[in-house]
């Protein structure tokens, strides 16, 4: 037994080594795993643009392949937009931002429960995509032609046959105005899924229109967009649903609003940024990846609830009413020197993860374009780079420049608006079509042309047959049911047009 006392001994030094060590160990282990160190941060955020309390984990390495704080856009951002995904996955891209753009109104030091502190030296991050919803894929055939004639249908028409209407009312007057199409030539419709930030389907993202039941999220009975679908494809007509991506609703309607939805969860907590109040109507600002991960994610829910053949958005991207106060903060924040420069690239990136979204959830669906007809003006107003979308890959599936002139305009005549565009749309695959204005038929500069709209047709088949990929009539009221005093123009028109699209 006395032989093994030094043994004894040293076992036990030992054993009360261990334990110090352990000890030590201990001491640099936070107790809350969610708490990080500004110099182990794993994402770089501008200060007063994060949003953490909707994930209390937000910085947990274990979360950080599925979501990360927000970031503005920066120049570098730009360069990487063919690594938008393509999937339900998240898709990560490092971005190297100068620190001397980081500019902001308040500095705070860096915790998981408050704003990043500027950073006093270039940083290199690693930054991820906010994390989306998950739509399940869609595995519907969609239905579309290769020369579309297209027909818009616009909330308007929601005001007269859906507002306060029953389900068989509303049905009744689908039907007729389907048929009125059918009967013209039309295979396509473009029909409003939300026009104001308000859906007119079942949507977890946005309130059902007031187009609706006539006051603002009110639940309607039958779900209008089920039967809009159903009876376009009874008849063999292709079904796009028509949103705008950036504008919201009016103040008045946003105040009467849930904060659970996040339009207006952002009209209180980050107005001015993410969102702006532009002359009393709340527009979204995609320079925010958050913001553009919502205006996507609305796509791409309509797509996965609905057998839809098309998602399709306008002209209303930034308006010539936006001052540069409107994305001031993303701006000076981003590394751009050149406020269109940031702007074009902005938009560009917008419609490039609406193309990706919409394709993750069923590559068959087609995403398509109409902005303004005046190329000069989309560059100099709305930021819409249309060359780059009529060019490369990756943007769109169609394109409908809204070419809303007669022959003989002074300064913007159909057939020299029509070549301009002819001349920068250089890749095939994306179609061509060409949007009309059925409302001027009847009246101003287009009313003294006659048969002008079949004459637009019958040009563009032509002297252009191999960019003509169809044309697009804006709106159906306006052909179907004209005013009294323009009612003989119009019946004129369609019997003309019938000959050029049957």
């Amino acid at each position: 037994m006395k032989k093994n006392i030094p043994l004894l001994i040293i076992l036990v030094i030992m054993l009360n080594l261990l334990t110090a060590c352990h000890k030590k160990i201990e001491s640099y282990i936070p107790d809350d795993e969610t708490s990080v160190s500004a110099d182990t941060q794993y994402d770089f955020t501008y200060p007063n643009e994060t949003d953490i309390t909707q994930n209390t984990n937000f910085l947990t390495e274990s979360s950080q392949s599925k979501s990360t704080a927000e970031t503005a856009i920066t120049s570098d951002t730009i360069q990487n937009l063919t690594t938008v995904a393509t999937s339900e996955s998240t898709v990560s891209e490092v971005t190297t931002i100068p620190t001397e753009t980081m500019v902001s109104d308040t500095t705070k030091t860096t915790t998981v429960n408050s704003e990043t502190t500027v950073a006093t030296e270039t940083v290199t991050v690693q930054t991820t995509t906010i994390p989306s919803a998950i739509y399940n894929p869609s595995n519907y055939t969609p239905l579309n032609y290769s020369n579309q004639v297209g027909m818009w249908i616009s909330f308007l028409e929601f005001q007269n046959i859906l507002k306060g209407k029953s389900e068989a009312e509303f049905r009744a007057s689908v039907c007729k105005m389907y048929d009125d199409c059918v009967s013209l030539g039309v295979n396509t419709v473009y029909v409003h899924a939300r026009s104001h930030g308000d859906a007119f389907y079942s949507s977890d993202l946005y309130p059902w229109s007031k187009n609706i039941t006539g006051v603002i999220d009110g639940t309607p009975s039958f779900d209008p967009y089920k039967i809009l679908i159903d009876e376009a494809h009874k008849r063999g007509l292709s079904f796009h649903a028509w949103i705008n991506p950036m504008r919201t609703l009016t103040e008045s309607d946003m105040n009467k609003l849930s904060d659970s939805y996040k339009i207006k969860n952002w009209s209180k907590t980050k107005n001015g940024t993410y969102i702006v109040n532009v002359n009393g109507t709340y527009w979204l600002s995609p320079a925010y990846k958050e913001v553009r991960q919502l205006i996507v994610d609305g796509a791409k829910e309509i797509v996965s609830k609905y057998n839809v053949d098309g998602i399709h958005i306008d002209d209303y991207f930034y308006q010539s009413s936006f001052t540069s106060s409107f994305d001031k903060s993303a701006f000076n924040s981003s590394g751009y020197s050149d406020l269109s420069k940031f702007r074009l690239d902005t938009i560009n990136l917008m419609v490039k993860e609406l193309y990706s979204g919409v394709k993750s959830v069923n590559p068959s669906v087609l995403f398509g374009i109409s902005p303004a007809g005046n190329i000069d003006n989309l560059y100099a107003y709305h930021y819409a780079d249309v060359k780059t979308w009529c060019s490369q890959k990756g943007y769109c599936d169609y394109i409908i420049p809204q070419i809303y002139w007669g022959f003989t305009h002074k300064s913007a005549a159909y057939d020299k608006v029509l070549a301009e565009w002819c001349s920068i749309h250089t890749n095939k695959n994306v179609r061509l079509i060409v949007g009309l204005a059925a409302y001027r038929a009847a009246n101003g500069e287009m009313s003294s042309e006659q048969d002008v709209l079949a004459k637009q047709v019958s040009y563009f088949k032509n002297e252009y047959p191999s960019h003509y990929g169809g044309v697009a009539f804006f709106r159906y009221e306006n052909l179907f049911k004209p005013s009294s005093d323009e009612k003989n123009k119009i019946e004129n028109e369609l019997k003309a047009l019938e000959s050029q699209l049957k």
